[in-house]
């Protein structure tokens, strides 16, 4: 996927080797700890916040996937009763959990991640050889996650009434950050950079013993014990050996010198246990300084970038934190990482920030406040003060400031707008345009105009950004603090009037100031796992899909990703929307499909949908309302898969069936080998799967696996995360529970119809008996 999407098992799981080091080699530092006990411990010491587990779903998922069928597309029904075990475990011990989902895959581990990949794709070969020749499923230690299983995971959980959150980088930062500045009791996971990051405990999942809530928390303070250094020293440890951003390929000259001078050097650890304890001891032995690492950065064959040693270091910091390797002054890579986005989208609006010149006032604030204000271009021609118009804001803060600082902007005439009246907080008035904006999906969002000069007072939580986690920085700010805002979330302590200036979309000012209002609204929704793919797209140009359960030996049935470009590219269409020009950018597609080397991505040029009237820009699809609009939002969706004219017999059905149908109905216009058996089979799925429940489904013994039916499962399934990407752009035609998987599939009952159908049962076999 991508973000929202992104769905592939992490590969680096941390730094090589250490995590077996810290088992064998220092058992101490892997202690057994009763969660329960941790919780009400926490509870005592802080009365006021309730204890919090982050959990590292990416290294958790295949921990969860119990089901004992795993080839046949997914125990979807079986799964989500697992998860929510899970979670219940944990809520009757009074802990909340909040899970966090890789949204993205960066691009320093794209190498990585196409390594990845090519072995995945051996494995799966491997595994329908295994299938062909013994007609079933072969054991565990071949086991390969169902296609999109961390995808369906987020849905899942929040389907569930967890927190999720989707990332805008690679998670394992962003869940060691919320640990620290939450407070929480622990992280669970299973990846080794825990040990490294200074933040709360960490936990093992592989270890989990759910039914007592007992597991092993890792100890950086006896690991470090054992190596003989301190925390401080740990960001530089992980960096010697080889990390996400120092490859271990230049470090080996580095090992040798210290394997050579090492005092552990002639025990029988084997080699990699032998290279941590001696860069250990090197380390040990330095001054705790900057020049020390510029000192490893002469002598290390760092080729030109000599500034490896340095952002791998800082890589590790957490927001607030510092170190000696590091100059004070030094950027956070990775905060500044956060805030680097480039939207492609077309939408040429100006978003225009404030240029002051005398402070207001003052304001004494406990946490940031972000003052915002997001400004369309007038219709007509006006001056620059009659351009302010409407500014996105909350009512949020009874204070009696409020109660005149508000006025609702209904889009009237130039006439109207040149004679305000402030109307009060709570008047009928502004009840009244309650809702009418919708922006951001927010019912109490208004359109209203900031009267700062009036009102200075004022403190506005900015709508643009809700959700506290990543704040969106879209705001109302002198110029000269535009480096701190960059770097970090700042605090404003002034609010200060002036000639608004406008600032055109040409890369200017940094990207984060100008981003239209759908890439705001996607951001929003990819960092709650709302929407499915949708910020990448817009903000990179770029998506990813990992491999699924295909065999590429059968050629009548085309990859996944080949099936689904072309309703890819009408969603990539609606998302970018035509320029001047009447061109949409190219997306980059990373995708695995037979034959494809993932030497470079594929570059895929967008195709407008045959939409009567024209596609709706994104504005109408995802911030209008009323009924001709929700029409609009369901032709498009079936334009998508060149079934806009079938859009009465579509709405006559249940929406999940509505859904699937759509899908098998693009399906067998894409794929010609697609028999009449198929389409009973999946027909049949359909219709006998709504009354049965998990137990049932569980229960379900297949005599034997067909090879062809694990192919067609996988591609069904990888058209559900098309059907979601859809909906996603289209503005939410379907709710996103009606496209999931429990909803519509269960692989073993999926192999049981397709065998059947296959054999030539009767339609009344296939549908058990319920033919009506």
């Amino acid at each position: 996927l991508l973000s929202d999407c992104c769905e592939f098992w992490r590969s680096a799981m941390g730094v090589r080797g250490l995590q077996g080091f810290v088992a064998r080699v220092c058992p101490d530092a892997c202690q057994t700890v009763d969660l329960r006990e941790m919780a009400e411990k926490h509870r005592i010491d802080h009365p006021d916040c309730p204890p919090v587990i982050v959990v590292d779903a990416m290294s958790c998922v295949r921990r969860w996937y119990t089901p004992e069928s795993w080839v046949c597309g997914g125990q979807w029904r079986e799964y989500l009763a697992i998860l929510e075990d899970f979670i219940n475990a944990f809520m009757a011990a009074g802990i909340k959990l909040v899970f966090y989902f890789d949204g993205v895959v960066e691009e320093k581990k794209r190498d990585e991640w196409i390594k990845r990949r090519m072995k995945n794709t051996e494995e799966i070969a491997r595994l329908f050889q295994f299938i062909k020749t013994h007609r079933k499923q072969p054991g565990r230690e071949m086991f390969v996650l169902p296609s999109a299983l961390p995808t369906f995971t987020r849905y899942a959980l929040k389907s569930l009434g967890q927190k999720t959150v989707c990332t805008l980088q690679e998670a394992d930062f962003e869940v060691a950050a919320y640990g620290l500045q939450h407070n929480c009791i622990g992280i669970l996971g299973q990846d080794s950079d825990y040990l490294i990051y200074d933040t709360c405990p960490y936990f093992s999942i592989e270890n989990l013993r759910l039914d007592r809530l007992v597991t092993v928390m890792y100890s950086r303070e006896v690991l470090c014990r054992v190596l003989g250094i301190s925390l401080t020293h740990l960001p530089l440890f992980a960096c010697l050996l080889g990390n996400d951003i120092v490859p271990e390929s230049i470090l080996e000259g580095f090992w040798n010198k210290c394997l050579t001078n090492s005092p552990h050097r002639n025990r029988s650890y084997n080699r990699r246990a032998d290279i941590l304890l001696s860069v250990a001891n090197y380390i040990s032995k330095i001054p705790c300084s900057y020049s020390s690492l510029k000192h490893l950065e002469e002598i290390l064959p760092l080729g030109s970038d000599k500034t490896l040693l340095c952002r791998g270091v800082n890589s590790y910091l957490l927001p607030g934190q510092q170190s000696p390797w590091v100059p004070p002054n030094e950027t956070n890579c990775q905060m500044l990482s956060l805030q680097q986005q480039s939207a492609l989208c077309q939408d040429k609006e100006i978003f225009q920030v404030t240029s002051f010149s005398s402070p207001v006032t003052q304001l004494q604030l406990s946490q940031p406040v972000f003052i915002a204000e997001v400004l369309q271009p007038s219709d007509d021609l006006c001056s620059p003060l009659d351009s302010l118009q409407h500014v996105q804001v909350l009512p949020v803060l009874g204070m009696s400031e409020l109660d005149t600082a508000l006025q609702v902007e209904c889009h009237q005439s130039r006439a109207d707008r040149e004679n305000p009246v402030p109307c009060p907080a709570g008047h009928a008035a502004l009840d009244a345009a309650q809702g009418s904006a919708g922006f951001l999906g927010c019912e109490h969002t208004l359109l209203v105009k900031l009267l700062t000069q009036q009102h200075p007072k004022t403190l506005l939580r900015a709508a643009l950004n809700p959700f506290p986690i990543q704040p969106v920085y879209v705001v109302r700010i002198a110029p000269t603090q535009l480096p701190h805002l960059i770097l970090s979330p700042v605090e404003i302590g002034e609010v200060c009037t002036g000639p608004p200036v406008q600032i055109p979309l040409d890369g200017s000012f940094p990207s984060c100031m100008w981003m239209a209002p759908h890439s705001l609204l996607a951001k929003e929704q990819h960092i709650q796992s709302e929407n499915y793919s949708i910020f990448n797209i817009l903000s990179h140009g770029e998506i990813e899909c990992s491999n699924s359960l295909e065999d590429d030996y059968d050629a009548e049935i085309p990859g996944q990703a080949l099936i689904y470009r072309p309703a890819r590219q009408h969603i990539y269409s609606i998302l970018l929307e035509s320029g001047k020009g009447g061109t949409c950018p190219s997306v980059k597609e990373w995708f695995v499909y037979f034959g494809n080397p993932l030497k470079q991505p594929d570059l895929i040029q967008p195709v407008q949908p045959s939409v009567t009237g024209g596609t709706p820009n994104l504005k109408t699809l995802w911030l209008a309302k009323g009924p001709d609009v929700e029409k609009q939002r369901y032709s498009t969706f079936l334009a998508c898969f060149h079934l806009q004219d079938e859009m009465e017999e579509f709405q006559a059905l249940e929406a999940p069936v509505a859904g699937f149908c759509c899908l098998l109905a693009y399906l067998m216009m894409q794929v010609s080998s697609l028999s009449l058996e198929d389409l009973n089979a999946f027909l049949a799925l359909i219709l006998c799967l709504k009354g049965k429940s998990a137990a049932q489904l569980t229960g379900l013994q297949l005599a034997q696996v067909d090879s062809r039916a694990v192919h067609l499962g996988a591609v069904l399934i990888r058209g559900l995360t098309t059907l979601l990407m859809a909906n996603s752009a289209c503005g939410f035609p379907f709710r996103m529970d009606d496209l999931m998987p429990w909803a519509v599939f269960d692989g073993k009952l999926f192999q049981e119809k397709y065998q059947k159908a296959h054999r030539g049962c009767s339609v009344e076999e296939l549908l058990e008996g319920n033919v009506s």
